[in-house]
């Protein structure tokens, strides 16, 4: 009797240690079967910020653009997905720009088109209207889809910047009675003010992926010394359309070459 009871208890232990259910790692994803693995999904959204973001109702939905990928999410999160897309394609004559992403159970097209854009549910702006189209697996028919969204300043350029160099000279701090100019810039608001060498300012950010202005730029109207460094500073702003970082310094520039060079304070 004792010797039966051993081997009954080894064969539940064996089919303990074998019994795993196939669909596990799918349960845990929370990713559709045949879109990314979850190793995949996890590296690309640690590794890539989204840049872009947009949402919308009836039913509710949302869109996260990474470097090269794309997040869709919906309350019913099993079907939430992470799939890389193709090269967007930016129309000529408009400020619309089209996206399309496939796996073999997934088919994601959006147009990010200019223009002011409500939710109809809460008081936020947005600058973006969204329009996309989704089939999954064997469905015959898109499934049509609208909202609003807004483009994510880089977080790289939050914080306060010293000017260093202007149209190509070094800046001379012996020029300037208070501080050196500079900016500080509020990603999360596109915001930003500053210090143009004499008199204050601030203004609005436009950003989309790699593209960068300085908007509606108003300063105080003190008469200075160096009032023409300070014009010059104030129109280097103005006539900025992309931007670099590298070891700290941010590279305003514009097809023309770099306008100015700034510093990040500590």
């Amino acid at each position: 009797m004792k010797k039966k009871s051993i081997i009954t208890l080894a064969a539940l232990c064996l089919l303990f240690v074998n019994c795993k259910p196939k669909s596990a790692d799918k349960e845990e994803n929370g990713v559709d079967s045949l879109s990314v693995t979850k190793d995949t999904v996890a590296a690309v959204e640690k590794v890539n910020d989204a840049f872009f973001k947009a949402s919308g109702t009836e039913p509710f939905w949302g869109i996260e653009i990474m470097k090269d990928s794309v997040r869709f999410t919906s309350p019913e999160t099993e079907k939430n997905f992470t799939i890389p897309y193709d090269k967007p394609n930016r129309a000529m004559d408009a400020n619309v720009i089209s996206y399309e992403a496939k796996s073999d159970s997934i088919h994601l097209k959006f147009t990010i088109q200019q223009g002011k854009c409500s939710d109809g549910m809460s008081d936020n702006e947005y600058n973006y209207n969204v329009r996309a189209s989704l089939k999954r697996g064997k469905d015959k028919d898109f499934k049509e889809l609208k909202g609003c969204g807004n483009y994510i300043v880089d977080k790289q350029l939050q914080g306060n910047w010293v000017l260093e160099e202007l149209e190509g000279k070094k800046v001379n701090p012996k020029d300037f009675e208070k501080k050196l100019p500079g900016i500080e810039i509020n990603a999360e608001e596109s915001k930003f003010t500053g210090f143009a060498g004499c008199n204050g300012m601030g203004g609005k950010l436009f950003y989309e992926k790699e593209v960068l202005r300085f908007s509606d730029i108003v300063t105080t109207e003190m008469m200075c010394p160096n009032y023409n460094t300070e014009k010059l500073f104030v129109k280097a702003l103005q006539s900025t359309t992309t931007y670099q970082i590298k070891k700290d310094k941010l590279y305003l520039l514009n097809p023309d070459g770099t306008k100015a060079i700034l510093q990040k304070a500590n």
